[in-house]
């Protein structure tokens, strides 16, 4: 006879939560574990359900790995659900620091405890009037140890004298187990409010959230950064929740929902928030878009020796920005957060460089902004051997005159390039590079060499000039039209 089982499962997972033990919550064909819309600490618990002719239903739960000895708490509220049950733990110890427990391996062991017994919906232990929620403390239990090793072993053992015996090694899950079902009846109970170390679990839909996060995982600049906060109240009592944000010194706050605290743009106080309550903020920010405009304009006029190299661009470089929230009070106190990539944004890159000895005269105009590079050049520059009379030498140079300047436009892919050498150089220059369009105008006269290059779409035209001549260049490079 062939079986058909049919497995759904709900992993839930997410680092920086407001607890951060991992569950699962399946249904099978036997069984189901399910968030329910009846809790004792908030709105949810989880349901467990053995159908009649099913065994049993665990949610699996993991924690960081704790010390036993060291292990506080470990408890849980339950309901039941029908007529007679059962829960059961069992707790899952590693002995060799692989981070996993395993029945076959003998530096592990495990911890069966009966927790909690109900029939006829009312718990076993009690004068059979107790019914309802009630919480369940593996301290005040009795339980049997289980290892391959004979030293480990034990049955019939207090929670304090199993720490003793396994005192060095470390909890890393723990099973909650539903059991009572027979041919012709199932079992059911509600599970809440698990208290495991440090870490509590509520089954709230938003207690797994992560505590920032991000909708965007990159942004061009000047783009718009929206970010969830997620908050709650881990306690047992009503409790007052702040929330403090630190924005990253490379986005502007523009809003959020709800507003924060009057007179702050990064503080929210949440009053009187139920247990198991759980909430999230919605904040926006603004990354910088880099704008800046500049004139510049100058003239140099004399012999000596000279060297001048500038560069302009638009360019940039992608980077990273990071927003941090703090969270104190309902038993939280923890922070969290959020990294965006800025993109790189193409752009425009001007370079100029000139250099030699003897008579030279250059003037020049830049504008500059995030948008455009519009520069316009006059040199003129004869060779000849000078001296410079420094207070303890004398430094005598004889150099060639060279003359470069580049244009770069990353946003129609055109790259222009003139370079000059020789004993004279008269050189008027004209750049304008914007978003749709870059143009350039030479014209002048040189002895000596000049080597021009043109690239755009891949394409590239080149020449190169030798001896005394007059030249005149003028291109145009321009988006295309759809």
């Amino acid at each position: 006879m062939r079986v058909l089982v049919i497995l759904m499962l709900l992993l839930v997972s997410a680092a920086g939560a407001i607890t951060d033990a991992d569950y699962s919550i399946t249904k099978s064909k036997k069984s189901a574990a399910e968030i329910s819309g009846m809790g004792y600490h908030g709105t949810h618990s989880a349901r467990l359900s053995v159908y009649p002719g099913g065994s049993s239903k665990s949610v699996p739960i993991t924690i960081s790995p704790t010390r036993i000895d060291a292990l506080d708490k470990l408890a849980l509220w339950l309901h039941p659900a029908s007529n007679r049950g059962s829960i059961e733990l069992e707790v899952m110890l590693d002995g060799d620091g692989d981070g996993k427990s395993s029945s076959s391996d003998r530096e592990d062991a495990s911890i069966l405890i009966t927790l909690a017994s109900w029939s006829d919906g009312r718990w076993l232990d009690t004068d059979g009037n107790s019914n309802g929620w009630r919480e369940f403390d593996a301290s005040e239990s009795r339980l049997d140890i289980k290892s391959k090793d004979p030293q480990k072993s034990r049955k019939d053992v207090s929670w304090s004298e199993a720490q003793e015996i396994l005192r060095g090694m470390d909890v890393v899950k723990v099973y909650i187990r539903l059991k009572g079902a027979t041919k012709y009846e199932g079992v059911s109970c509600y599970v809440d409010y698990v208290r495991i170390a440090g870490e509590v679990i509520s089954f709230e839909p938003l207690e797994r959230n992560s505590i920032k996060r991000a909708k965007q995982s990159s942004v061009s600049p000047g783009s718009t950064i929206t970010y969830t906060i997620t908050y709650g109240n881990n306690l047992e009592v009503p409790a007052d929740i702040v929330i403090r944000e630190f924005y990253d010194q490379r986005t502007l706050f523009l809003e959020a929902y709800p507003p924060p605290d009057p007179g702050t743009i990064n503080v929210w106080t949440i009053r009187g928030l139920r247990p198991g309550e759980h909430g999230q903020i919605t904040v926006k920010v603004k990354t910088l878009r880099g704008s800046a405009t500049a004139g510049i304009d100058g003239s140099v006029v004399g012999v000596g020796y000279a060297s001048i190299y500038r560069k302009l661009s638009t360019e940039r470089e992608a980077y990273y920005v990071t927003n941090s929230v703090r969270i104190d009070g309902g038993g939280l106190n923890r922070s969290a957060s959020a990294t965006t990539k800025v993109r790189s944004r193409s752009g425009f890159v001007f370079e100029f460089e000139e250099h030699g000895s003897g008579s030279y005269a250059s003037s020049e105009e830049m504008d500059y902004s995030t948008t455009s590079i519009v520069f316009k050049s006059v040199s003129l520059a004869n060779r000849s051997p000078v001296s410079l009379n420094l207070s303890m030498r004398t430094i005598d140079y004889n150099s060639t005159w060279g003359l470069s300047w580049s244009c770069e436009n990353q946003k129609l892919r055109s790259y222009m390039q003139e370079t000059y050498y020789g004993d004279f150089i008269n050189l008027s220059s004209t750049g304008i590079m914007r978003s749709t369009r870059s143009t350039f105008e030479s014209r002048g006269s040189v002895k000596g060499m000049a080597d021009l290059r043109y690239l755009t779409g891949g394409s590239e035209v080149g020449t190169r000039l030798y001896g005394s001549f007059r030249l005149g260049s003028k291109g145009v490079v321009q988006k295309k039209s759809r």
